[in-house]
């Protein structure tokens, strides 16, 4: 008799391992997931009259302007502020997202080559 088809034999150690890490990588994976969902990422100008909040697909949620700040910039200077602090975030955001993948797949485990 052998396998089933569609079955796997978990006889085999080294696959067994190989398996196991596909899980635990699964789950770390749903957990990254769901923890990028929920992150947003905040940026302030040098002055601290404006700040611009980003959710995790990268859109604008808040955007605070001081009063100050509609008298100390023109409107093109505002609009130009308001991009650059969008655009700061947003590399702030792809950072934080490499680093916790990075921080996913850090770990290479048993490997196919491990099965021969």
């Amino acid at each position: 008799m052998g396998i089933e088809p569609g079955r796997v034999d978990i006889g085999n150690s080294a696959l067994a391992a190989v398996l196991t890490e596909v899980d635990e990588q699964r789950d770390r994976l749903r957990v990254l997931a769901e923890e990028m969902r929920g992150t947003t990422v905040e940026a302030t100008s040098k002055d601290r009259l404006i700040t611009v909040v980003i959710n995790a697909r990268g859109l604008l949620t808040g955007l605070s302007i001081d009063p100050l700040a509609m008298r100390r910039y023109r409107a093109g200077q505002l609009a130009d502020e308001i991009a650059l602090l969008v655009r700061r975030a947003d590399d702030e955001l792809t950072e934080r997202r490499n680093r916790l993948a990075g921080e996913l797949v850090q770990y290479q485990g048993p490997g196919y080559s491990d099965l021969y």
